[in-house]
This record gives C-alpha cells, sequence and structure tokens, in this order.
C-alpha cells in the first residue's frame, strides 16, 4: 500500500503528469469560457468577438515565435542552470519590449476595424481589448517561464487564477445579465494580470539590459524565420476566418469558432505537447544528436497520430449531437465543419512533429518555407470557397492549406535526413 501511494505521488510530482494536468485546467476552461460566451452573448456578438479574439492570438502567435518557442528550444540546450537563468532573464527583458510594441500595434488595429466597419457604440470596447491583450501576452510567457525552468507544478496554480478565474467571473456576469464583448475583454485582462503579478512577485523577475540583449542574439538565430513562418500559419487558418466572416458574415465566423471549441480537449494534447516535446527532443539531441532526436520525435507522432485518428473517427458519428448539447439547435448546421475541423487538427499533429524537429536542430528554413505554401494556399481558395460553401469554405481553405504546409515538411526532412546518411557514409 505504501509503494503504490509513492508510485501515484510520484507520477503526481513528474513533469509529464503536472504537464497535462496543467493543460486540461487551461484547454477545460477556455471550453467552459466558449460555451458561456456563445450562450451568453449570443451567435452573432459572438462573432464579432472572434474577430477580436482573433487578434488576440495573432499577437500570441508573434510572441510564440519570437520569445516563448525560443526560449523553450534554446533554454533546454543550455549546458547549466546558470547559463540557463541568464538567458531566461534576458529573455524576459525581451517580452517586456514585446508587450509594448504589441499594445501599439493592437491599438491601431482595432480603431482601423472599427474605423472601416463603423461600428457605432464599439469604442468602450478599445480598452478593454488592448489592456487584455498585453496581459494574456504576460502570463501566457510565464506559464512557458515555467516550463522552461523546470517548475511545471507552478504553472498549475497560476493557470488556476488566470483561467478558472475567468470563468468564474463569466458566470457572475452572465447571472447579473451583465456579459458583453466590453466585459468578456476585461475578465480577460483582470485574470490575466492578477495571475502573471502574483508569479512574477514571486519569481524575483528582474531585467538586464546586456542579458536581454545577448539572450535576443541568441534567440534571433531562430526567432525571425519561425516569426514569419507563425504570422503566414496564423493566416492560414485565422486569416482564412477573417476573410470569411468578410464575405459570408460574423455570424459564420462565430460558428467556425463555437466548433474549433468543441474540439477544445482534444487542445490538451497538443498544448501539453508544446511545453513537454521541445524540452524533450532538445535532451535527445544532446544525447544522440540529429538521428536521436528525428526517432523520439517520430516514435511519439506516429502513436499520437493513430490515437487521434481512432478519436476523430468515433467523435464524427457524433459530431451533430455534440454540437446541439453544448450549444443548443442554431449550431446544428455547422456538423459538416466540425468533422473537417477535426481532420484539420488531426493533420497538425505530424505538422508539430516536424516543426518541433526543426527547431531542435536550429534549421527553421523549411518550417518558413512550408508556412509560405500553407498561406498562399488557404488565403488563394478562401473566398471561392466561402462563395459556394459559405461557413464550410473557410474551414476548407484551412484544411487544403494544411495539407500543403505537412507535404512540404515531409519532403524537406527527406532531403536532410538523406544528406545525414550520404556525410555518414563519407565519414565511415
Amino acid at each position: 500500500m505504501v509503494s503504490i501511494h509513492l508510485h501515484v505521488l510520484q507520477f503526481a510530482r513528474s513533469r509529464r503528469s503536472q504537464t497535462v494536468f496543467d493543460q486540461i485546467l487551461v484547454s477545460g476552461s477556455n471550453f467552459a469560457t466558449g460555451v458561456i460566451l456563445v450562450r451568453g452573448l449570443g451567435l452573432s456578438e459572438f462573432g464579432k468577438y472572434t474577430v477580436a479574439y482573433a487578434i488576440l492570438l495573432l499577437a500570441n502567435s508573434v510572441q510564440l515565435s519570437f520569445i516563448s518557442s525560443p526560449m523553450i528550444t534554446l533554454g533546454s540546450l543550455c549546458s547549466t542552470a546558470t547559463e540557463r537563468g541568464r538567458f531566461i532573464r534576458g529573455m524576459f527583458g525581451v517580452q517586456l519590449i514585446f508587450c509594448v510594441i504589441a499594445s501599439v500595434a493592437t491599438l491601431a488595429a482595432a480603431l482601423v476595424y472599427i474605423l472601416l466597419n463603423r461600428g457605432e457604440g464599439m469604442g468602450g470596447v478599445v480598452p478593454a481589448f488592448v489592456v487584455a491583450v498585453v496581459a494574456y501576452l504576460m502570463q501566457d510567457w510565464l506559464r512557458r517561464y515555467y516550463f522552461t525552468v523546470g517548475k511545471a507544478g507552478a504553472s498549475v496554480w497560476n493557470d488556476s487564477v488566470s483561467y478558472l478565474g475567468q470563468v468564474l467571473a463569466l458566470c457572475l456576469l452572465v447571472r447579473a445579465h451583465r456579459l458583453t464583448i466590453e466585459s468578456a475583454f476585461w475578465v480577460i485582462a483582470v485574470t490575466s494580470m492578477v495571475a502573471f503579478a502574483l508569479g512574477a512577485a514571486l519569481e524575483h523577475l528582474r531585467v538586464d539590459l546586456a542579458e536581454t540583449r545577448d539572450a535576443w542574439r541568441q534567440a534571433r538565430e531562430i526567432s525571425v524565420e519561425l516569426g514569419i513562418a507563425n504570422q503566414l500559419q496564423w493566416l492560414v487558418y485565422q486569416g482564412a476566418m477573417l476573410v470569411g466572416a468578410s464575405v459570408a458574415g460574423a455570424q459564420a465566423a462565430g460558428g467556425v469558432r463555437a466548433t474549433q471549441n468543441v474540439i477544445g480537449p482534444v487542445n490538451i494534447a497538443y498544448q501539453a505537447m508544446e511545453n513537454i516535446v521541445p524540452i524533450r527532443a532538445a535532451e535527445e539531441m544532446r544525447r544522440g544528436g540529429i538521428r536521436r532526436a528525428a526517432a523520439f520525435l517520430f516514435r511519439f507522432g506516429s502513436v499520437g497520430f493513430a490515437f487521434l485518428l481512432v478519436l476523430f473517427s468515433i467523435a464524427s458519428f457524433f459530431s451533430s449531437r455534440f454540437l446541439v448539447f453544448f450549444y443548443g439547435h442554431q449550431l446544428s448546421a455547422y456538423t459538416g465543419v466540425l468533422n473537417l475541423q477535426m481532420l484539420y487538427f488531426l493533420l497538425a499533429w505530424p505538422v508539430r512533429q516536424l516543426t518541433f524537429l526543426f527547431r531542435t536542430i536550429r534549421n527553421a528554413t523549411p518550417i518558413l518555407i512550408s508556412s509560405i505554401v500553407a498561406a498562399v494556399i488557404s488565403i488563394s481558395f478562401v473566398y471561392p470557397m466561402v462563395r459556394y460553401f459559405g461557413a464550410l469554405g473557410i474551414v476548407m481553405a484551412a484544411l487544403t492549406g494544411q495539407i500543403g504546409n505537412l507535404l512540404y515538411l515531409v519532403f524537406a526532412w527527406a532531403r536532410i535526413d538523406s544528406m545525414t546518411k550520404d556525410a555518414e557514409v563519407r565519414m565511415n
């Protein structure tokens, strides 16, 4: 009995279990938030919220590319704890600079959107939206910081403050009949900022300009190409959604976003993977070079792909019931959209394994080129597809781009793998 208790305790304290539990908390809270907003705002207002939220995701995508992803990968490759500490403190300085730039850019984007769409009564949303973006970015950076320094357990309590606090506050607003787009963004702003402030104080985060410059020099090697690539990836899906909203209306974008939210529980695996797999790949790279890192990623990717294939195949038979159960009959017409969403996420799994591999070997060029291919295909197809298929066309265009993305990455790795084998033969 004591042995079982010790094994359970050891499992609960492991990096993997803490990361997965944290992601269950985050993805579950995001799922609940989506349901609350659809039911509380209505599909049309939720569509407007979705358009604004796509801008927040764009800012987060930029941050992941230039700051968080390089921090996780390069921090894990550091040979000593002292070296890692200097690098991470430097990345905190880069993060603060980025948030200043992001706040100005977000404000400008929000004002342009209101001007172009003549958004009467939307002026009050702008301050809430800008503060929400900055607060969300800071708290999300702190999450990645915890994983990089091996404190996955700390991310659990911090995300509880941010995400569970968000769900609770939204429920209170619905109960008081005060839920609006503006109040929803203020909830994100306040809960995210409280969580970040608590974490930053406990971690004694500080900035050193010399460390900031040194960290950026290291990260810049892969972050520029990753940054451009991730923004192109944003275009593949979120960009297609914005174009689709301009053609088919905000309600179509809201419907697509709502169906994506149903797949939220699967995001547990995807987001936990983002916080574990790059670190493991870097560790395998240190131990046995490129081939060992590749073997780990392909083994992990194959198992995950097979599991998701079975899961999505079963779920497709119940997709209509899922939508009606969570959102009501207003979403029943989006069953086909949900099924295509699942296929899109299925293909995203091998795409991410290949992306992690190229990040680990510090060669982001294939990621950039594949993202260009995906973005060009998606944006080229979205208008005609939305014209003919409505909301379904948004996901069809994104799915077509995703296929192009995967095919190029497979081709790029096959070429690098062939060159590596030839080099090994010559050495022997």
